[in-house]
């Protein structure tokens, strides 16, 4: 464990982390692994579903899908034929932080047969592995048969971060790659230096402040440094030139709290309004209603909870068109 400035300690919830990464990065994501989808996928309109839970019956467990994106696609240009005007498909990414994958093959062929069952949509499933490398960037395959006769082939794409250059994505254009770099293959006695310069690109980037946050979490909480190595990070951010560096993580940090006691304060009348709604109306709100309830904060859901008591319908409160 490190000590100091920066530590390993997790900053929340490692399926919540990734699933907020991948809402904040997505395009980035297919540009640095996937360039070829850039053009068939409309980002713009992507739609994130909520996690899926599939039970596991074997082990009597359930598991629960990390990431699952609806995305629009775009024509081709000439149209091919018989392509649809307007189609969708389901972006289904794991991320596996384990150092063993084995399970892994059949996993994602469980979850591909339950997504495009339930979605009835196509489905591109990917891996993306944070302590195995396997080949870098590569396709993953699970197969069933009877001797020589081939019944099923099933492959998904996987990225086995350890596996590339963290060098080439420290020094690139994308940032998501600038923040992966540290996970990625590199001399042991260049990895706090190469933090440091991550750290110190993500800052200087065009980024929002939350992309750089959610990029430097990353940093602090993967990074496979030893404890002496964290040491040794921890004195590289005291170097006046990080001073840009550790000045942003101070203000950002300091308005998260205001941010986090204000969101606390919402939920807590974002609650009562619901209970005041389902009392007047008789009945649970859809989750339409529940969306756009969600989306309102701070003085309005006053206003809302007063308006609850002589409203006739929810559309008269703006919850139901």
């Amino acid at each position: 464990m490190g000590t100091g400035i920066l530590d390993t300690a997790c900053p929340m919830d490692h399926d919540q982390f990734f699933k907020r990464m991948m809402h904040l990065f997505l395009r980035e994501f297919f540009e640095l692994f996937f360039a070829g989808w850039l053009t068939r996928f409309d980002f713009d309109r992507v739609e994130w579903l909520e996690q899926e839970v599939f039970p596991d019956p074997p082990r009597g467990e359930k598991r629960v899908v990390d990431i699952l994106a609806k995305l629009p696609t775009i024509p081709s240009d000439p149209p091919e034929d018989n392509e649809p005007k307007d189609s969708l498909v389901l972006v289904h990414i794991e991320v596996e932080s384990r150092d063993s994958v084995s399970e892994y093959p059949k996993r994602m062929y469980d979850y591909y047969t339950k997504l495009s069952e339930k979605y009835d949509l196509e489905v591109l499933p990917i891996a993306i592995f944070l302590s195995v490398g396997l080949d870098g960037l590569g396709t993953g395959v699970y197969k069933r048969g009877v001797w020589q006769k081939k019944t099923l082939t099933f492959e998904y794409d996987y990225v086995g971060l350890p596996a590339l250059a963290g060098e080439d994505y420290l020094h690139g254009k994308n940032m998501l790659g600038v923040a992966w770099s540290c996970v990625m293959h590199m001399a042991r006695d260049r990895r706090p230096e190469a933090a440091a310069e991550a750290l110190q690109i993500i800052e200087a980037s065009i980024l929002t402040p939350e992309q750089k946050m959610t990029l430097m979490d990353f940093i602090h909480s993967y990074s496979p440094l030893k404890e002496e190595e964290w040491r040794d990070l921890n004195e590289l951010l005291v170097n006046p030139k990080m001073e840009n560096v550790m000045q942003f993580r101070k203000t950002w940090t300091e308005e998260a709290k205001d941010e986090g006691r204000n969101e606390g304060l919402d939920m807590g009348k974002r609650q009562i309004v619901e209970r005041l709604l389902e009392a007047r109306f008789s009945r649970p709100l859809d989750e339409n209603a529940k969306r756009r309830l969600q989306s309102i904060s701070g003085n309005r859901l006053e206003t809302l909870a007063i308006q609850v008591s002589s409203a006739s319908s929810l559309k008269e409160l703006g919850l139901e068109d």
